[in-house]
């Protein structure tokens, strides 16, 4: 399914109790297509979402703005990957996913929550990229650090939700220079996620 075919979709009849299944807009798996009716009823839909405005605001790392447009965060949802286990190594074990090419995501690091499939939610720093400081011409992952974690989530189909853009992606001279740069990326999340906010009914059902 390209990302440019996609409709808007908003999680309308799964509320809590329910976020086993489908979260909002992910790829791949089935969502609840938002009907205008019920955008109305939810104060949801000020605007309908065009896949062209969220595209542009999604590869701008603009997530709010997105999340504005679609009345809840950015959410992706796949299943987890073993990597190399180098973030382990390094104090940052990460939960790894592959996504589609086709999701216009700008590459970098972003302050995220990210919900396993049993509902439990957690905050969180990501990165979209190609691991430059490790590997040449690595393939794209999105490797979440979760906060106070530590469990096995192997195969386990999990959920991410993108709060904001921290910085791009970077060749660091060595391992050490890297390391810094995740406890700041880390340190810089979790003010963000403290601070942040629901955008409307969806967003407080999913992310917070």
């Amino acid at each position: 399914m390209k990302f440019s075919d996609l409709r808007f979709h908003r999680l309308i009849d799964q509320l809590p109790g329910a976020l086993n299944s489908e979260i909002v807009h992910s790829v791949g798996t089935p969502a609840v297509t938002a009907r205008p009716d019920n955008c109305r009823q939810l104060g949801e839909c000020s605007e309908l979402a065009s896949n062209d405005r969220l595209s542009a605001l999604l590869a701008a790392g603009l997530m709010y703005e997105a999340a504005k447009l679609l009345g809840h965060r950015f959410t992706i949802r796949h299943n987890v990957i073993k990597g190399r286990q180098l973030g382990r190594q390094l104090g940052f074990p990460t939960a790894n996913m592959k996504l589609s090419a086709d999701i216009p995501l700008r590459n970098g690091v972003y302050a995220v929550r990210f919900r396993r499939a049993d509902g439990g939610l957690f905050s969180g720093v990501a990165s979209l990229g190609h691991r430059p400081t490790i590997e040449a011409n690595g393939v794209q992952l999105l490797e979440t650090y979760i906060f106070d974690f530590c469990d096995d989530l192997y195969g386990e189909p999990c959920s991410v939700s993108f709060f904001d853009y921290i910085r791009k992606e970077q060749k660091f001279d060595d391992l050490e220079s890297l390391v810094s740069a995740m406890k700041r990326d880390e340190a810089q999340a979790r003010t963000i996620l403290r601070a942040a906010r629901p955008v409307g009914a969806i967003d407080t059902a999913t992310c917070f």
